[in-house]
């Protein structure tokens, strides 16, 4: 199942950056609004969104943590609770959804960043539905319950966007190899 995932995750993100190219194009969208550094001026919407935006989202379920920590009495610098019962388990599962935020965020960052470069607006998509996924996945897992993270649809989402912006630059390196930049 997973590999199924992988591959129509994949699929689906070479299709719209290639839709992308095509009707930006088309339009005069990708227009080079920044000389120095040759970036469109949709690149803006990559900085705001997952750059900025994301930065929050992180500020916030930090912030759930925070507020975890005086409700179940769990000390810095202890990063999980301790123990088995019904309060350790819901710090924990808090916790953990802002620390597995954490771990993919700077390979998010970064590939937004690079494929932004030559696909702006479908990295700009992709960072809107990995806040709300984020968001969401958190809400699920901070239920106390772990399988709970993925009961919303938008939940996925945090996978879909990574493997998304990772496919656009991927393809940020391609147009830069080939001389299509």
């Amino acid at each position: 199942m997973a590999t199924s995932i992988l591959v129509k995750s994949i699929a689906s993100s070479v299709a719209a950056c290639a839709a992308e190219t095509i009707i930006a194009s088309k339009l005069g969208l990708l227009g080079v609004a920044c000389p120095t550094l040759g970036l469109p001026a949709a690149f803006a919407g990559v900085i705001a969104v997952n750059g900025i935006g994301s930065t929050f989202l992180l500020m916030g379920l930090g912030m759930k943590v925070g507020m975890a920590r005086s409700q179940y009495n769990v000390q810095y610098p202890t990063v999980y609770a301790t123990g088995t019962d019904a309060n350790s388990i819901k710090f924990n599962c808090i916790q953990r959804g802002h620390q597995q935020a954490l771990e993919t965020y700077t390979s998010f960052v970064v590939l937004s960043l690079l494929g932004g470069a030559t696909h702006p607006f479908f990295v700009t998509a992709a960072g809107i539905a990995w806040i709300v996924g984020r968001w969401k996945w958190a809400e699920g897992y901070a239920t106390g319950d772990p399988t709970a993270r993925y009961t919303s649809m938008w939940s996925r989402f945090v996978w879909y966007s990574l493997l998304g912006v990772a496919t656009a630059a991927m393809s940020t390196a391609v147009r830069v190899l080939t001389g299509l930049y």
